[in-house]
């Protein structure tokens, strides 16, 4: 990986406000099994582990996790969101993470939206696909 690669979104569970509940969207969102899950909670690694600002990250994945955390906010269900980035060094090492709020996450992702939407727009201007 090099310097301009997305950071990462951590996802760390209390596993002592989790209801079996959280294990079952979990796995829905993760594609991990139970036992993994359980085992990932136990150990205090993160239980889910997000590159941002990816196709994918705009096409989807921000507005599911935006829902999924939401609901757990308002459930009562403890966790640590964290963001980490690769190091630039290319050995696929983490660099430090920075503990972030649901709101501030909320604000990442729709500040990342309305950068797209910009590009796109440019895009669209420059290869005379603007309507």
């Amino acid at each position: 990986m090099n310097a301009l690669s997305s950071p990462q979104l951590q996802v760390l569970i209390d596993g002592t406000t989790a209801p079996a509940r959280v294990l079952v969207e979990l796995k829905d969102f993760s594609a991990r099994g139970l036992a993994e899950l359980r085992g990932l909670i136990a150990s205090g690694a993160p239980v889910l582990d997000v590159e941002m600002f990816t196709n994918d990250w705009f096409d989807a994945g921000a507005a599911r996790m935006l829902d999924l955390l939401s609901g757990w906010e308002a459930q009562g269900v403890g966790y640590v969101l964290r963001e980490t980035f690769t190091e630039p060094d290319g050995g696929g090492g983490r660099g430090g993470a920075s503990r972030i709020t649901l709101d501030e996450l909320r604000s990442i992702v729709s500040s990342g939206q309305e950068e797209r939407a910009r590009l796109e727009a440019l895009d669209d201007l420059r290869y005379g696909d603007a309507p």
